[in-house]
């Protein structure tokens, strides 16, 4: 397991002095990209193998959300690596928490690796998930439900406010970072967004670019308010519930 400590800064909060939802998953982000670093997996592995974890879903389960100056404890591990995908999963506590508390928030999330050579997915070598096996020693996983591997949006759901992409949207690799899908889906519901204790359910598909208009549709499923983020095509760029 890695883990770092912080602080919830002002500039990471809402409202009402709480984490945001986005800044929470910049949080899980940088966690994992500090253990691959760590491990000699960061930048420049990736510039020279041209292999790369991408993100293809999550499951955050929030029990509370960290207010403005408190401590945190966020931590990391590698739970599965079978066929195209690997899994892992994130915590965040509070510091000083007893060893036995609940966590603040529970993650699990599903990765492939993407070969820039090739311009797909492929199987994991060996030597891209030895370091985190070796390193993780063993540590179990969350008892979470499963993630599903496909998510079936039937209807048309109701249009909302569509956002063009600009570079304030971009990560290093060109497209529009993980967190900014869940940050325009959460913006276009507004204050539908129910309050903590909440589980956010992200699944990503294709990689918006700077230009790329985003359509969101709002969808009620199973008792879960289901943002589609579309392009103008009506295929997803991501699909974010709240429940």
């Amino acid at each position: 397991m890695y883990s770092f400590t912080s602080r919830v800064r002002y500039s990471e909060v809402d409202e009402n002095w709480r984490l945001t939802i986005p800044a929470l998953i910049d949080y899980l982000q940088d966690c994992s990209t500090f253990q691959s670093d760590l491990l000699g997996m960061g930048p420049e592995h990736i510039a020279s193998t041209k292999l790369a974890w991408m993100l293809s879903a999550w499951k955050i389960e929030i029990r509370e959300l960290p207010r403005f100056n408190d401590e945190i404890v966020v931590s990391t591990w590698a739970t599965g690596f079978k066929g195209l995908r690997a899994s892992r999963n994130f915590t965040v506590r509070a510091a000083g928490a007893p060893a036995d508390a609940e966590p603040l928030v529970r993650t699990d999330s599903s990765w492939f690796m993407f070969d820039g050579n090739k311009g797909r997915p492929v199987r994991t070598p060996e030597s891209e998930c030895m370091p985190y096996m070796e390193r993780d020693g063993g540590d179990a996983p969350l008892d979470m439900p499963a993630i599903p591997h496909v998510v079936r949006i039937e209807d048309e759901g109701e249009p909302l406010v569509p956002v063009q992409v600009t570079a304030a949207h971009l990560d290093t690799n060109h497209h529009v970072n993980n967190a900014q899908y869940v940050a325009i889906a959460l913006g276009a519901l507004g204050e539908r967004v129910p309050a903590a204790p909440l589980t956010l359910d992200v699944h990503y598909s294709q990689a918006a670019k700077l230009g790329d208009g985003i359509y969101p549709h709002l969808h009620e499923l199973a008792g879960a308010l289901t943002v589609t983020l579309d392009n103008e095509d009506g295929k997803h760029y991501a699909i974010v519930s709240v429940s």
